[in-house]
């Protein structure tokens, strides 16, 4: 089957997020706004779509959500499944096909910084992809589930995007070419809005076919930012 995953947890400390969100308001009620807005546009454009799941439950920091989600997805790929995964904070936009595109783990989108350096893990990346949206074909190799298994059990704590270093080296280790999953219009990252995103994902909002908000960010404006883009397709 082709599944689209989510993840909507209920997270009890938002202090460990890239800053302290305690103050932010009611953050999982914006989320969950995300979510149906979400899933509806998956819905609508994602093409050969057989399954929409979305993981839930409670945590005590999004950081335990990232390593149980982590398991969770390389469970349900054990069944032999492609999976799609989303953030909540993704809309889809036009049709778009990942289904069976891509004989690799895969990612789309290049970060902001777009380049990072890790010494807990001793890496390096010249290119470090966002991981909001990640494509897992079902006959991808066990080895690289087994490289990500090491990671996320040697888990830095010292950084919040743990999670993204892990899945940058998982694709990096397929010996994958930059131009084999660099396709921001399948993962556009609206990292501030306006010219810096075009600068950044150097293709125009227009062209889109998914849209990460970066909800981290501010979710409530993310949230209504997604809303109004929703309404007007």
């Amino acid at each position: 089957m082709n599944i689209l995953v989510y993840k909507n947890y209920t997270v009890n400390d938002h202090s460990k997020w890239y800053n302290d969100r305690t103050d932010e308001g009611d953050i999982q009620n914006s989320y969950t706004q995300m979510e149906e807005l979400s899933v509806a546009s998956a819905e609508a454009y994602v093409q050969d779509l057989d399954e929409i799941k979305v993981f839930r439950g409670t945590a005590d920091n999004i950081r335990d959500v990232f390593k149980v989600n982590f398991y969770e997805i390389y469970d349900l790929w054990k069944e032999g499944h492609n999976i799609l995964y989303a953030d909540l904070d993704v809309l889809f936009m036009k049709k778009v096909q990942y289904f069976d595109q891509f004989d690799k783990f895969s990612m789309f989108g290049l970060t902001q910084p777009s380049w990072t350096t890790d010494d807990h893990y001793n890496l390096d990346f010249e290119n470090f992809f966002n991981c909001g949206i990640r494509y897992y074909p079902k006959d991808m190799d066990q080895s690289i589930w087994d490289l990500g298994i090491e990671m996320v059990e040697n888990w830095n704590p010292d950084r919040w995007d743990s999670e993204q270093v892990i899945y940058n080296a998982m694709m990096f280790a397929q010996n994958i070419k930059l131009g084999d999953v660099l396709k921001p219009w399948m993962a556009y990252q609206v990292l501030h809005g306006g010219e810096e995103d075009y600068h950044h994902n150097k293709i125009n909002l227009s062209d889109a076919r998914a849209i990460h908000f970066h909800g981290s960010r501010h979710c409530d404006s993310r949230l209504e930012t997604m809303q109004r883009l929703r309404v007007s397709t």
